[in-house]
Order: C-alpha cells, then sequence, then structure tokens
C-alpha cells in the first residue's frame, strides 16, 4: 500500500476533482487494486492498493499513469510518499 500526501490551501479546490476525475478515466497501471482519495486539515492523500510491491515498482516506471504521482503532479502539488506493507486486512462486503 502506497500513501501519497500534500498540503494544500484549499482541500475543496475545483482543480484537485478535475485531476481525480482524470485519473479515474485515465489508464491504471498493472498491478493496481484500489486507490482512495480523502482529504483533512488541509492534506489531501491518496491510498493506493497494489498487487505487491514489484507492481508498485513497475509504476513508477510510469509516473505519469502512477496514481501517487500524476494526481499530485496535475494539481501542481510536490507529495511525501510512503510504502507499507499490508500485514492483515479485514473484509466487510
Amino acid at each position: 500500500m502506497s500513501i501519497a500526501q500534500a498540503s494544500v490551501d484549499d482541500p475543496d479546490a475545483g482543480y484537485i476533482f478535475g485531476a481525480w476525475s482524470n485519473m479515474v478515466v485515465g489508464q491504471r497501471p498493472e498491478g493496481l487494486i484500489d486507490c482512495y482519495l480523502s482529504q483533512g486539515d488541509q492534506v489531501v492523500y491518496m491510498v493506493s492498493v497494489w498487487d505487491d510491491s514489484e507492481a508498485y515498482d513497475r509504476a513508477m516506471g510510469d509516473r505519469e499513469n502512477h496514481p501517487d504521482f500524476g494526481f499530485f503532479e496535475a494539481c501542481g502539488l510536490e507529495p511525501s510518499n510512503t510504502i507499507y506493507d499490508v500485514i492483515g486486512r479485514i473484509a466487510v462486503r
């Protein structure tokens, strides 16, 4: 799982939702399972779930279509990015 985040002055700004809309209809890297956009306290977060760390590493070669970077670059934001190993999951649906 990767979590990218960047501070924004106005997390409700239209350009953020426009960039997200482009990501939703755009090409997705192989191995991406799920991706979430969230906000809180003037920070925008993107949480991406991958098949494995190799899928994430492969996606790094195509930064334009990589959700963690393509979105933030489209918004003109510099994200920090952290990678985590998922060691447990509870599925409720």
